[in-house]
């Protein structure tokens, strides 16, 4: 991995709200002025503090650091998508990964981030109803 870029004193991003079975999810997605690539994330709960809060920050200064080091958005995606917990799969991590996910669309298709929110809440509103109408 490279050595971690500087971090500059002003940057761009994207807030994204999200719920989950956690409550509201706030992910921040900063981007590298020049370059526009994802750098670093931050993520808040809807409710402050807690263990949840606690395990969600230190995770988000993880992948900021491999961010600024090299490491590619869509592996951080990769690596936080799909872990469960007691609560579902609708857990935390996966809403973190898919703010991420999406914020790289946007960036690649310059398609409106709240239209791509949209249609990822309407995408799984409608799995979990297959998932209990089965």
């Amino acid at each position: 991995m490279s050595p971690k870029v500087p971090r500059p004193k002003a940057v761009s991003g994207f807030t994204i709200e999200r719920r989950s079975s956690c409550g509201k999810i706030y992910t921040t997605v900063t981007l590298s002025p020049g370059t526009a690539v994802p750098m670093e994330i931050f993520v808040r709960f809807g409710k402050a503090g807690g263990c949840g809060s606690a395990m969600a920050d230190g995770i988000a200064r993880l992948v900021s650091y491999g961010l600024r080091s090299g490491l590619e958005a869509t592996d951080a995606v990769k690596a936080l998508s799909g872990i469960g917990c007691h609560l579902g799969s609708n857990t935390c991590l996966n809403c973190v990964a898919e703010s991420i996910r999406l914020v790289l669309v946007h960036l690649d298709t310059g398609r409106d981030l709240n239209d791509l929110i949209e249609e990822a809440a309407l995408a799984e509103a409608n799995a979990v109803s297959a998932r209990e109408f089965n």
